[in-house]
Formats: structure tokens, sequence, C-alpha cells
């Protein structure tokens, strides 16, 4: 028998401890290989369709950024507000002009004050405090429209929600057909080659699976960003709401249930001229063009800078070639000055041309505005209608029919009656009309997020 020197004792451990460790890694390669399934994890957080409104107002990053426009537009109200600071004066020197020569130089202290004139800092203010309107009118607008789409991604991550459970139904429904299919084949009434059928019919849904779990990962990912966060991880956000997908729901945060009536075309045209944040926009910045106009004009008429000041002498108390001793004194005095711009050669046209130009300018685009938001209003309620009438159609008729044809199809193979591929084909074309279905459905929140941007506030959802 060979003896096992040291050396080729320890080889051989190695080469077992090796094989011991590699072995669970590739088991482990081959196994998610066949799977072929994408799993993702489970639910980590919840939100309500409030709570994703909230979130974004306090961190979405447009509004965060946006808010400090407040600040900079208050600052200029400050700046509108403020007196002009005086100017001081001194006028001295040192040397015999100033001490010793009897036509020495007048020395001098002082201030010097502008004064507005035509109520310029009146208007100054008012045109401050009329952008600071903008400012705000904007930030609201941007509220909305950042409301707007944390509404639209909500809907999708509800979206994604049903459709992943709507394949994991579907995918129920496949694997009670392959077990009827096994059952026929140990009863010796079908062929293998019907299991293997159904086991394919079964195996389509995993690359379905992975689609839902993709499309629940990027919802999940783009609700996260529009609130305000900074997405660094795959995770799954829970909603509370996604009963719009039920058949039987009547009530949803996200969107009014289809069967309730729409509000008048008329009166959501009428709500919109009034409501829409873009709108009130226009208008203010019409209203601050006015201003800016007002405030232009006054340019014409000068301001004042009016001074005063001491003037008094260091003379020496006797001067060369004086008759008589002169005091000090006698040099000293009051002055007042006023000085004035003299618009002679211009007298700022171009400012007030400016102003006028940007006064028409607001104008236009309000009219541009109103047109477009009734527009958009008679868009957005027809794409609703629409919507609207697609869901009808498929709760009322396709679905309950695709429903029947599809458990029919089913119960008719188990008893013999029909062939396995009959069967397939009705299941298959249920979740084709379900699909269908659920995509008119995010169709209707899309049209109605849309017709809720065009009027310009919210619609409450639950309001008959």
């Amino acid at each position: 028998m060979r003896r096992f020197t040291p050396p080729h004792i320890f080889s051989v451990a190695i080469l077992i401890l090796a094989c011991f460790i590699s072995q669970p890694k590739v088991m482990a390669e081959v196994d998610v290989f066949k799977t072929g399934i994408v799993t993702s994890p489970a639910p980590t957080r919840n939100f309500s369709l409030q709570a994703c409104f909230d979130k974004a107002d306090q961190e979405n990053k447009e509004i965060v950024s946006a808010k400090w426009n407040l600040a900079i537009s208050q600052g200029a109200i400050t700046s509108a507000s403020a007196f002009p600071n005086p100017q001081f004066n001194l006028q001295t020197g040192f040397g015999p002009s100033f001490v010793e020569l009897y036509t020495g130089q007048t020395q001098l202290v002082g201030a010097t004050e502008q004064f507005l004139t035509a109520g310029k800092r009146t208007k100054r203010i008012a045109l401050a405090k009329a952008n600071y309107g903008v400012a705000e009118l904007q930030l609201e607008a941007l509220r909305f429209d950042v409301h707007n789409r944390v509404r639209r991604a909500y809907a999708e991550l509800a979206a994604a929600e049903a459709y992943q459970a709507l394949v994991e139904s579907q995918r129920d429904v496949a694997f009670k057909l392959l077990s009827v299919a096994q059952r026929r084949f140990d009863a010796g009434k079908a062929s293998k080659s019907e299991v293997l059928q159904a086991q394919l019919n079964m195996s389509q849904f995993d690359t379905q699976r992975n689609q839902a779990q993709g499309r629940l990962q990027q919802a999940s990912a783009a609700l996260s960003l529009i609130i305000g966060e900074k997405p660094n991880k795959i995770e799954v956000i829970d909603v509370d709401d996604n009963g719009i997908f039920k058949l039987s729901a009547e009530t949803s945060e996200i969107v009014p249930s289809p069967h309730r009536a729409l509000p008048h075309l008329a009166k959501l045209v009428t709500i919109a001229f009034d409501a829409r944040p873009d709108l009130k926009v226009a208008n203010e910045q019409v209203f601050a063009s006015r201003k800016a106009v007002t405030l232009a004009r006054t340019q014409r008429i000068p301001d004042l800078f009016v001074g005063s000041g001491y003037t008094f002498s260091t003379f020496a108390k006797t001067q060369p070639g004086a008759l008589v001793a002169q005091p000090n004194w006698l040099g000293n005095g009051v002055q007042v000055t006023v000085t004035a711009e003299n618009p002679v050669f211009y007298q700022y046209q171009g400012q007030v041309q400016q102003a006028l130009g940007t006064l028409r300018q607001s104008e236009r685009k309000l009219d541009f505005a109103k047109a477009g938001a009734a527009t958009q209003v008679v868009t957005g309620f027809n794409e609703v209608s629409v919507a609207r009438t697609n869901i009808f159609l498929y709760q009322k008729n396709l679905l309950p029919t695709a429903s029947d044809v599809a458990r029919l199809a089913r119960r008719a193979y188990e008893v013999g009656q029909t062939d396995l591929a009959t069967a397939i084909i009705a299941q298959q074309q249920y979740q084709q009309t379900l699909s269908s279905y659920f995509d008119s459905v995010v169709a209707y929140q899309n049209a109605w997020a849309d017709l809720e941007k065009a009027v310009g506030l919210p619609l409450n959802p639950n309001q008959p």
C-alpha cells in the first residue's frame, strides 16, 4: 500500500476542499438560470395619494428651488422701499493757499440728498409687489403641475400593481389547466403532448411576470423621484388605492368612478378661466407690466439733488499785504445747492417704449393662454368621455363574455368535449381582454389627469 507523505495529504485536502466550496456556487448559478424569474423585493413602504402630495410639497426639488423666488422678490420690495442714502461732502486742504493767501481756497463740509419726484418710490414699490405676486402664482402653478405629475406616477404604480396581480391570477388559471391535462394523461384520455403544451402555456407567463416586476420597480422609482427622493436602490412602493382596476369599484382616491357623471363642459371652461394657475400668472404679469409702464413714464421728470454745507476758512489772522487784520470767522458761511438733470436731448423714450412693448406682449400671451385653456379643456373632456365609454364596454360586455368563454372551454376540455388548444386559446383571449381593459383604465386615469390640468384645479374624485 502506498503511503501518503505530508505534502500528498495536503494536496488531496486542498482538492477536496476546493470541490466542496465550488459545488454549491455552481448549483446556485444553474438554479437561477433554470428559473429565469426576476424577483423584486417586498414592498417596504406604503403611500396614499395625499401623502405623496404632502411629501412633494416639502421635498420636491423643483418646488424647493422655486420657493427661493419669493425671497428674491421680497428682497426687491425691500430695495424699492429704501430711501436714497445721503452723500457726504468734504473739501479741505493744506498749504499756503489755505492759510496765508488772502484769496485762498474756501473749505467745505456738507451733505447731498436725492429726492425722488413724481412718486417714483411708491411706483417702484408697486412694481416690486406686483412681481412678488407673479412669483407667488408661479410657485402655485408649479405645485399644481407637480401634483399632476405625482397623480400620474401614483396611477402608473397602481396600474403596475394591478397588472402584476393580473399576471399571477392568469398564471394560476394556466396551472389549473395543466393539472387537468395531467389528470387526463394519467387516466389515459390525453397524450403526453397535451401535458407539454399546457406546461408551455404556463411557462409563457414567466416572461410576463418579469415584465410586471420590471414595470413595478420602474414605477416605484419614478414616484420616488417626483416626491423629492433620490432613488438609490431597487425597491417596490405599495399604494393604498388601485380599486379603479376592480370591476366593482365605486370610489377611488386617484380618479372618480367611470359610472359617475361628468361635469358639464361649459362649466369646466368657465372654471378654467378663473382657476388655471398659468392664467393667473399671465393676468398678474399684465398687471406688473402696467406698473412698469407707469414707472418708466416718471423717469421723464428729473429727481432733485439738494445739498447743504458749512464753509469755513483757515486764514492766518494777518495776511501779507493786508492793511487790517481779518478774523477767521469772516470766511465762514452756510450754502445750499440744488441740482437736477435737464432732459433736453433724451426723455427716456426707450424705457417707455420697452415697457409698453412688454405690456402688449403680456396681453397677447394672456389671450393665447385663454384660447389654449379652452382647447385643452375640450380635448381633455373628450378623452375622458371616450375612455369612460371603453371601460363601460369592457365591464358590461367584453370581460364577462371572455370570462365565460374561458371558463366553459376549460370545463369542456376537462370533460373531454373539446381539445386543449381550444381551452388555451379561450384563456389567452380572456387574458388579452383583461390587458386591454387595464390599458383603458390607464388611459382613463391619464385623461382625467389631463382634464384636471386643463381646468386648473383638482376635481374631487368622490364628488358625484
